[in-house]
Formats: structure tokens, C-alpha cells, sequence
């Protein structure tokens, strides 16, 4: 690749729309070029919240299809690399709200079947806590979370509204992890 098609770090940090236009681009190529060269420090930066690299690079797509949309949209960013970093931030955090509350419902729901179980021996209930944490994390995180969330008495509306899908999906993850969760048991 010749130097003038390549995008330059100090490019990347000052990019802006007219600079790419300028230079006769569309705004896809030029998007292929700022993911060349912001990609590494923007899943760097994610990595510190969530650690782990698979969710920081997904978190890092999930940031420049957010970006892309803004560029279709032809909304005015003015610094795309701040704007980058504070959408990977904003991300990470309701990452880590989402296994916040997930792993709290899990705490509380172990919790009140244990009060519900006293006439269980010590040894049985542990047993029994074992196979229910065995059983939960056999589940993808869809069908925990609806699991959970329907234990806890709230509705495939609710529950849909909670983890961003339709009642219909939270019908179909329910199912599927009833099905599964029955079947470790």
C-alpha cells in the first residue's frame, strides 16, 4: 500500500469526515482505515473494564457499527476518536451492569430456595446448590438470564424489556433453558 493510502496514527487521532472527503474517499473506506488504526487501543482500553479479549473486541465492533450508523446518518462528530472511546466505554459499563445483576439474581435466587429448603440437611442443600449452579451455567447467557428473571416472578415483557429482546425470544429461551436446566438435573 502506497504512504498516501495509508492512514497515519496521527491522522487517526485528528480524523474527521472532511479530511477523508477531501481526499476523495468514501466514508466506508475511510471507516476501514480508522478501525485499522484505532482497533488495538480502543480493545486495550476495553480490556481494562472487562477482562477478557473475545468481549473487549466485541465491544470495539459493537462501538464502529455504532459509528457507522452515525457516519449514514450524517451526524456531526466532531472528534471521532474521543467519540470511539466514549462508546467502547459506555459499553463496558453496561457489560459489567449486565453480569452485575446476573450474578446478584443468581446470589438472591440460591439464597431464597436455600429458605425455602430448611428441612433439607446441610449436606443435601449443598448438594442441591451445586447441581442448580452446575445446571445454570450449562445455559448460554440468554437463557440464565430468562431463567432467572422468570424465577424471580417478572414477565416475558419484563424480562424481554431486561435483557433487549421480544416476549416471543424470552418465550423461546425460557423453553430451551427449562429443557436444559431439567436435563443436568
Amino acid at each position: 500500500m502506497s504512504q498516501e493510502g495509508t492512514l497515519r496514527l496521527a491522522d487517526a487521532l485528528s480524523f474527521t469526515e472532511q479530511q477523508a472527503q477531501r481526499r476523495g474517499r468514501r466514508s466506508e473506506d475511510s471507516l476501514v482505515e480508522l478501525y485499522a488504526a484505532m482497533r488495538s487501543a480502543l480493545v486495550s482500553y476495553a480490556y481494562q473494564f472487562v477482562g477478557s479479549t473475545g468481549e473487549a473486541e466485541d465491544l470495539v465492533q459493537v462501538a464502529f457499527l455504532k459509528y457507522h450508523d452515525q457516519l449514514q446518518r450524517s451526524a456531526a462528530i466532531e472528534n471521532h476518536r474521543s467519540w470511539l472511546y466514549r462508546v467502547v466505554h459506555n459499553l463496558a459499563i453496561d457489560l459489567l451492569r449486565r453480569r452485575e445483576r446476573q450474578e446478584s439474581a443468581t446470589t438472591v435466587w440460591l439464597q431464597m430456595r436455600e429458605r425455602d429448603d430448611r428441612t433439607v440437611s446441610s449436606e443435601e442443600g449443598m448438594i442441591r446448590r451445586q447441581r442448580i449452579a452446575r445446571s445454570l451455567s450449562s445455559l448460554n447467557e440468554r437463557e440464565r438470564y430468562c431463567l432467572l428473571l422468570r424465577a424471580e416472578g417478572l414477565s416475558y415483557a419484563e424480562i424481554g424489556e431486561i435483557v433487549g429482546i421480544s416476549a416471543k425470544a424470552v418465550s423461546v429461551y425460557l423453553a430451551r433453558g427449562l429443557k436444559k436446566f431439567e436435563a443436568d438435573r
